[in-house]
């Protein structure tokens, strides 16, 4: 086998594990994270392809404690402890699958940046609220955000592990027909 084939088998299993290891992190330590880590996600999020190439998505970056509160008592509870959180604003309810990509995306980047994340939503009041505090035109979609922080280990640990491990691939996938 030629070494560059084992090198780009090597980077595929390892790129593989890092997908299946993206976790929702809700615990976070109280740094702040820096502005070269928010714009490397930022710069991801921003070349995340979208249908037709519209690109519908923008992102509004909160750093403010108090809001990032208000977001936690609209629905999206992980903000409150968060370092930052990025409100995805879409161009209109239908742009949800584009928001969807956006959000993942945002939450990959924080991991590789050593950042933990997790994707939430505002609900209720929430969206309208949020759009009236952060002056986004009413039209526009603000309901899905990504939190951004230093992932509290310790905190981490203390949790009760999870009682159900993955399903199994024959329960995940169907072959030609369900």
């Amino acid at each position: 086998m030629r070494p560059a084939a084992i090198l780009s088998d090597r980077m595929k299993d390892d790129f593989l594990k890092f997908l299946r290891n993206l976790r929702a992190v809700r615990e976070y330590t109280r740094e702040q994270v820096s502005q070269e880590a928010l714009d490397e996600i930022l710069e991801v999020g921003r070349w995340t392809s979208t249908g037709g190439n519209r690109q519908p998505h923008e992102v509004v970056v909160v750093r403010d404690s108090d809001v990032l509160g208000k977001f936690a008592q609209w629905g999206a509870k992980p903000a409150g402890p968060a370092a930052a959180a990025l409100l995805i604003v879409t161009a209109n309810e239908t742009s949800a699958f584009d928001e969807g990509r956006v959000a993942e995306r945002l939450a990959l980047a924080a991991k590789a940046c050593g950042l933990g994340s997790c994707i939430a939503t505002l609900k209720n009041e929430g969206p309208d609220a949020a759009k009236q505090l952060l002056s986004i035109p009413s039209e526009r979609r603000a309901r899905t955000l990504v939190t951004i922080g230093h992932t509290d280990s310790a905190a981490r640990r203390a949790l009760p592990k999870a009682a159900q491990a993955r399903k199994p691939m024959n329960e995940f996938a169907h072959w030609e027909r369900y």
